[in-house]
């Protein structure tokens, strides 16, 4: 008997998309509608996003774009990371779990009126595994082949048993691309076919304008509609501008509400505000190619020195709580409470330096020059200038470097060229999400860590066959990493959505039903 894993047709997105009372004669500004539909809605973007090529390099400011742009065979929704139904209606995998078979809807087309098929699925899932670069190359190293039995099944051969991989499916990378139009005998990352995408989704691109906006339009060839008409991508990379912006009506949605703004946002009658908890916690990510960092006495001392309450509440306004736990705690099957990162001890840090051979310069520094890359926004430079005033108490020096999301990427994820950084990272809905950060070689592994023993407890892990046994396996993991401290996380992530107050069926309202970022069902109440 098959360990069947089915989500019945979508029957609120179809619901949702036969509201139609006509169109405005207004134009199209944030907010104007008719009825419960949306002539325009606007979302907050921090930066522009680096192409259109969904399945590149990570690219964040690219992933809510895609979202509404692509499909990807499952999703996961807001707020509990269920798999929910994108371009596949079920899916089962076999007895021991090293099949995974897709069944594909037969309705979707792309943005230029060719049938979505399994060959996109086949072409997608081999091109992403031949370049190291794809954010999910990595995890195609279990798939032995990929079948197409026919148009519309896609089998997903593994080379061991695996019940993580559909939860994978669902996370970052992973969206479906036309073969027609991307194998064209271009290298992946210099493919034309990113410049002027051809997509299958609610919408599909109408412009970007560089340091603005990208403007995407309901597709006429997606069969479940869209709510909303016009979709827009304002680039707002200044957190106070784009609270403002959304206070004023000029944006509609932000994502991850910084906490210094929470409770005049919340006493505002016209904005709501969603709570959203992710398994992302903010963690500090040592780079192990860098000589005092590959040292384990100088990442406990830097651990030691951590004081996550005058963070949480500094920074975040103590809606962010102190993270101990190596594995995010909010996923309570699968945290491991009793191996965490250490309390905070000043004294106890110093000893540590003093014992691997450190002392005391004349301005009383043990360790000076390490630098401490972010990026802008979600509170990780106040994040950062903290914990260098925190790191001078037990004598190590850093510098704080800021940077533009991307050009922080291409330095810290592309290039590795960092000695400490602060990453978030979705963590869930089981270990697997960790794996990708830890386990040797993965794409996500920034820090270049390395555990042989670690490698096998994630895999065993992820071959179950049940999630206690599961459990066991990552615990275990997990003991070792709050040893080793490759990471050393800090306080969890609690990301405020503000939007204005007429609207619904936001993402947050999509439980079960679609997936983070999809805008296509926002109504008007």
């Amino acid at each position: 008997m098959k360990k069947k894993l089915f989500v019945a047709g979508l029957i609120m997105i179809m619901a949702l998309s036969m509201f139609s009372c006509g169109s405005s004669d207004s134009g199209g500004s944030s907010g104007e509608s008719s009825g419960g539909n949306v002539d325009t809605f606007i979302v907050r973007s921090i930066g522009d996003p680096a192409s259109f090529n969904p399945d590149g390099a990570a690219d964040d400011n690219l992933f809510p774009i895609a979202q509404n742009m692509y499909r990807r065979l499952v999703g996961l929704d807001t707020t509990k990371g269920n798999v929910v139904a994108e371009a596949a209606k079920e899916w089962s995998y076999n007895e021991d779990a090293t099949e995974l078979t897709f069944t594909l809807r037969d309705d979707l087309v792309w943005s230029d009126g060719e049938p979505l098929t399994s060959e996109d699925v086949k072409y997608t899932f081999e091109a992403i595994a031949e370049n190291p670069l794809a954010t999910f190359s990595a995890n195609m190293a279990v798939v032995s082949s990929i079948e197409t039995p026919d148009d519309y099944t896609v089998v997903f051969k593994l080379t061991q048993p695996d019940m993580s991989f559909l939860n994978l499916l669902g996370w970052y990378g992973t969206f479906i691309l036309p073969e027609h139009v991307w194998n064209n005998g271009e290298a992946w990352e210099d493919n034309a076919a990113a410049e002027e995408p051809v997509t299958c989704g609610p919408f599909k691109l109408e412009s970007h304008e560089s340091g603005e906006s990208v403007t995407l339009v309901a597709d006429e060839n997606y069969p479940d509609g869209s709510t909303v008409s016009k979709l827009i991508f304002s680039i707002i990379p200044d957190e106070a501008t784009a609270v403002q912006a959304l206070q004023n009506g000029e944006i509609d949605f932000m994502e991850n509400l910084p906490a210094a703004y929470y409770e005049d946002m919340k006493a505002d009658e016209n904005i709501n505000i969603f709570l959203n908890a992710y398994p992302s916690p903010i963690k500090m990510v040592f780079n192990f190619e860098q000589g005092d960092l590959a040292k384990q006495e100088v990442r406990t001392a830097i651990a030691k020195a951590i004081d996550r309450d005058e963070i949480s509440e500094k920074v975040f306004s103590g809606i962010q709580e102190p993270e101990y736990n190596m594995y995010p705690s909010s996923i309570e099957w699968a945290t491991n409470s009793d191996a965490p990162a250490p309390d905070m001890d000043v004294e106890g840090a110093r000893a540590l330096l003093e014992e691997a051979g450190y002392t005391e310069d004349a301005d009383g520094y043990y360790i000076r020059g390490l630098e401490l890359s972010v990026f802008e926004g979600s509170g990780y430079p106040d994040t950062a200038n903290l914990l260098k005033a925190q790191l001078e108490k037990i004598g190590i020096e850093v510098t704080v470097q800021v940077s533009e999301y991307n050009a922080w990427e291409s330095k810290v994820t592309v290039n590795h060229d960092f000695d400490i950084t602060l990453i978030g990272g979705f963590m869930g809905p089981d270990p697997s999400g960790m794996a990708s950060r830890i386990c040797t070689g993965q794409a996500s592994n920034v820090g270049s860590y390395s555990n042989a023993e670690v490698d096998e407890l994630m895999a065993k892990g992820k071959e179950g066959p049940t999630q206690e046994d599961s459990a066991e396996y990552y615990k275990e993991a997990q003991a070792i990493i709050a040893e080793e401290l490759p990471y050393v996380p800090i306080v969890e992530f609690v990301g405020p959505d503000a939007y204005g107050s007429q609207y619904e069926n936001l993402p947050s309202d999509g439980a079960g039903k679609w997936s983070w970022a999809d805008f296509s069902h926002v109504t008007m109440k």
